[in-house]
């Protein structure tokens, strides 16, 4: 393990406020607002905040707050519990995300010891440089991560990506992972049942489901398929960046994020060029797909269905057709960021599922 301490280069962070000041933007449609993607106001409310009003130098000093880690290559923040008998809790962040989804939550999770490690390809944590990258490979990671630290037994959590490599963990090492906790159910690991087989909240789940799909979709169409094209330009252009990575914030949050603390996440991206690489998770999961699995593991389920463009409120019996569902909780806010939008929800139904396992 090596010991980590956060400093972007004066350098970078001069660049990317000289390139946000030359920012050349593209016409639109007046009035148009979110209907072909970022609105233009909230694009250039964001950019001019970032430039000129954003303070990295701070976010850096609350996260050397933490104690940070590379073990093989990935990052991670590690917060053991003040009385040195804390639950193991590891937390995985999805995309467009990183590391500081979960940090609100850790003043609510005092009596676990919390591993948030950075997914390959994202922030400090380089992507290994071939293909394959897929959610088996994280969680292998991820165990021996773990293991590394100590630790025999823990407990799991995650969304979006954080959700598959949570779901490939249990299911690769049920005598581990004694419990995991959920927000969202990645595509490529949903059940396949004929249309004759759903119930009625089923085919209506997935009726509103696929109609999110054909708005909303196209990312990860190009993700999957193309991901180095689209890279250089979100590389090379921050307010390109804010605004293809914004508009996810946007339309899967219920209520959008700070401006804040969308610049720190977007700075997460530039500093350390890894739009490209996160995007690879696209490709790697369609190209080899990590198959659909059946979960042992008691699974807890929170429900935060209330996105500015619904996906759909999933029921209790699709999701177990996949998992063994111990605990589930439908929450009156919040949508697919859970754990930045309502971390207090979130730690509370985290903490409250957890200690069932002491």
């Amino acid at each position: 393990m090596q010991k980590l301490n956060i400093h972007l280069p004066e350098t970078v962070l001069e660049d990317l406020r000289l390139r946000l000041h030359h920012t050349r933007w593209p016409d639109h449609v007046p009035g148009i607002g979110w209907k072909q993607g970022t609105d233009p106001a909230w694009i250039q409310s964001l950019v001019a905040y970032w430039a000129a009003e954003f303070d990295w130098r701070g976010w850096e000093q609350r996260l050397n707050a933490l104690d940070h880690f590379s073990w093989e290559g990935i990052h991670f923040v590690h917060r053991r519990a003040a009385s040195g008998h804390g639950m193991p809790l590891l937390l995985t962040h999805g995309w467009p995300g990183s590391f500081l989804d979960y940090l609100g939550l850790l003043p609510m999770l005092d009596e676990f010891d919390v591993v948030i490690p950075s997914l390959p390809g994202y922030g400090f944590s380089p992507r290994p440089a071939r293909t394959g990258i897929n959610y088996r490979f994280v969680a292998e990671r991820w165990h021996r991560l773990m293991s590394a630290l100590g630790y025999a037994r823990y407990g799991a959590a995650g969304y979006d990506f954080g959700a598959g490599v949570t779901t490939l963990l249990a299911a690769g090492h049920p005598a581990s992972v004694f419990g995991i906790h959920l927000t969202t159910l990645e595509s490529d690991l949903t059940p396949e049942v004929d249309d004759a087989e759903l119930s009625a909240s089923e085919a209506e789940y997935l009726a509103v489901n696929r109609a999110w799909d054909t708005t909303e979709r196209g990312y990860s169409a190009i993700q999957s398929t193309k991901p180095q094209t689209i890279g250089y330009g979100l590389n090379d252009s921050p307010a390109g960046l804010a605004a293809y990575l914004g508009e996810k914030w946007h339309s899967w949050s219920d209520v959008t994020p700070s401006h804040d603390f969308l610049c720190a996440t977007f700075t997460l991206y530039w500093a350390t060029q890894t739009i490209t690489s996160s995007m690879r998770d696209y490709w790697d999961n369609r190209c080899f797909p990590a198959g659909r699995v059946a979960v042992d593991t008691p699974t807890a389920f929170g429900v935060f269905a209330h996105q500015t463009v619904p996906e759909g409120d999933p029921p209790r019996s699709w999701l177990e057709r996949v998992y063994n569902i111990q605990r589930w909780t439908v929450f009156p806010r919040g949508g697919h960021f859970a754990p930045v939008e309502e971390p207090a929800l979130l730690a509370a139904d985290m903490a409250e599922f957890f200690r069932g396992f002491r």
